[in-house]
């Protein structure tokens, strides 16, 4: 079932998941009913499109449960009013709403996106705040039609702000045009499903887009072993059995990022070939940089005579160091630049 109408009242709403019980009156029943569902953003005001059915709770009698919901413009003056007074909209409080809606009536929407220097002819408004107003409204109308959007494909919505803020207000027109950004944008997403989205709208399964970013999400995802690198034949097969696209594919868009500058390949004495991710390559190359200027230094900490000194501090501690901690405490005298390395628990915090 479909209905649409607006929110009078919010009940609950739960801060972490944006499940919500709401009133809303109900336009085709002419009638208030209760509706239950993850909401996220809907406040008292709002004017909804809602899909789902109804429920009979055991303990609260009837019930609409939502399933989607789709945000639309208030259709009536009196709505519009409660929309913008809600604490949505910046700078607009319930009677800072009466007035605009007063001065403006049927021409209030066009007047705050397309002329909102007229609404500083109304008293206690200034140009910056007209501005203000503006802005806000149509990055909360941008943020709503994202929320809508990726909503259709499951993709969390409390990601709409932080995709509005990156993209603009024509978010919508170039995640159609290039699905792959949200991979970027969308935090916890998996490709697979950002890959199915970009299907359904139409992206050829052997696009540049598809393919490089399929590569480039191979590459982040050999991070989470620990690693920074790959074999370039590991990173074809990975992509390959990821994508289904032949290998041919795969090394044409490895060629093209290389030549974008987005990946590095570097071949080794063994002949071998280690793929990075620009970002990733440009990481260690600088913490090696350091770590050569940092073992140039003067070694400015080198005590000469380190083995009476560790004799005195087992003497004060009443300890006895192995001959592997003496080791790697003169290791660290005598260099400016020490690796220490052993599993969990082999005590290797206890060297410094």
């Amino acid at each position: 079932m479909e209905y649409s109408g607006e929110v009078l009242g919010i009940i609950y709403q739960n801060e972490l998941n944006s499940y919500t019980i709401a009133e809303m009156y109900i336009d085709e029943l002419e009638d208030v009913k209760t509706i239950v569902g993850y909401l996220p953003f809907v406040v008292e005001g709002d004017n909804l499109k809602i899909i789902g059915k109804f429920v009979e709770h055991k303990e609260y009698g009837e019930q609409f449960k939502v399933e989607s919901f789709e945000k639309v413009m208030p259709q009536t003056l009196d709505a519009l009013e409660r929309y913008l007074g809600n604490g949505t909209i910046k700078g607009v409080g319930p009677a800072t709403a009466k007035k605009i809606i007063k001065k403006f009536g049927e021409d209030t929407i066009e007047t705050i996106k397309f002329a909102p220097e007229k609404l500083a002819e109304i008293k206690g408004i200034t140009i910056d705040k007209a501005i203000d107003i503006s802005e806000s409204f149509i990055e909360s109308w941008e943020v709503w039609q994202i929320v809508g959007f990726l909503e259709k494909f499951n993709i969390g919505v409390e990601n709409a702000k932080r995709i509005y803020d990156k993209l603009g207000v024509n978010a919508i027109e170039q995640i159609k045009e290039n699905p792959y950004v949200l991979i970027d944008l969308v935090r916890g997403v998996d490709f697979r499903q950002i890959d199915n989205m970009a299907l359904e709208l139409g992206t050829d399964e052997t696009s540049k887009k598809r393919i490089q970013s399929g590569i480039k999400y191979s590459l982040i995802q050999i991070t989470y072993n620990g690693h920074s690198c790959v074999l370039l034949q590991n990173l074809e097969e990975y992509t390959k059995n990821l994508l289904n696209v032949s290998i041919n594919d795969i090394e044409d868009n490895i060629i093209n990022l290389k030549a974008k500058g987005e990946i590095i390949i570097e071949e080794r004495d063994d002949g071998d070939k280690w793929v990075y991710l620009e970002s990733f390559y440009n990481t260690e190359k600088a913490i090696c940089n350091r770590i050569i200027k940092l073992d140039k230094y003067e070694n400015s900490k080198y005590v000469k005579s380190i083995e009476d000194e560790i004799e005195k501090v087992e003497k004060n501690n009443i300890i006895q160091l192995s001959d592997k901690q003496k080791e790697a405490i003169k290791a660290v005298n005598d260099n400016n630049v020490t690796i220490i390395t052993g599993g969990p628990g082999t005590r290797k915090n206890n060297y410094y």
